[in-house]
């Protein structure tokens, strides 16, 4: 789009990025990795909960595409050998904690899953789990290619978790895309 999409308005206190972020600070990942651009002014990031665990790892490479943002998270947790990864993208607003822990879940109850991704209508989009298994494959990725591959392989094994609402996976990708948030963030929030 041209700008900072997280840094944009969804009303005057609301950043993009700020909602998404809460929503995935309420989930106590530890730790939550915040990747971020060179140039961010980090000003939209909203305050770390009490119990937070967030910290913002700065990307040098995130302009070649989404893979290098993605590589850069990794890297920051590998060092406390975590068993998974959730995978979240910060110009999602309607992502919800329960979605978030609901791939958790059923993740621990299904440890030899290779991921866990939220999917509406059979189509497959982020936030999504990736067990440490998949690190390397993912770090394997290039330019700004996703996951999306990797979820419609045969050669990984993963459950899908169905979600009641397309608005969970808004995104603003354009100018229309975030026209349709405002908006829609705009009937929630009644104003």
């Amino acid at each position: 789009m041209g700008v900072s999409k997280v840094s944009l308005q969804l009303s005057q206190e609301v950043s993009l990025g700020s909602v998404a972020l809460s929503e995935l600070d309420r989930c106590a990942l530890s730790p939550l990795i915040v990747v971020v651009r060179a140039d961010d002014d980090l000003k939209w990031l909203p305050p770390a909960g009490e119990r937070s665990t967030r910290r913002t790892e700065t990307c040098l490479t995130a302009h070649l595409g989404l893979s290098f943002s993605l590589r850069c998270g990794l890297n920051a947790i590998l060092p406390m050998q975590p068993d998974a990864a959730i995978v979240a993208l910060a110009d999602q607003p309607f992502i919800t904690a329960s979605l978030v822990n609901r791939l958790i879940d059923t993740y621990e109850r299904n440890p030899g899953l290779d991921y866990v991704a939220s999917t509406h209508e059979g189509l497959a989009m982020p936030p999504a789990l990736f067990s440490k298994e998949m690190f390397t494959v993912l770090q394997g990725l290039d330019g700004d290619k996703g996951a999306a591959g990797i979820l419609r392989s045969p050669d990984y094994k993963g459950m899908m978790l169905e979600t009641d609402s397309a608005h969970c996976f808004m995104d603003a990708d354009t100018e229309m895309d975030f026209g349709e948030i405002r908006k829609e963030w705009s009937l929630r929030s009644g104003s």
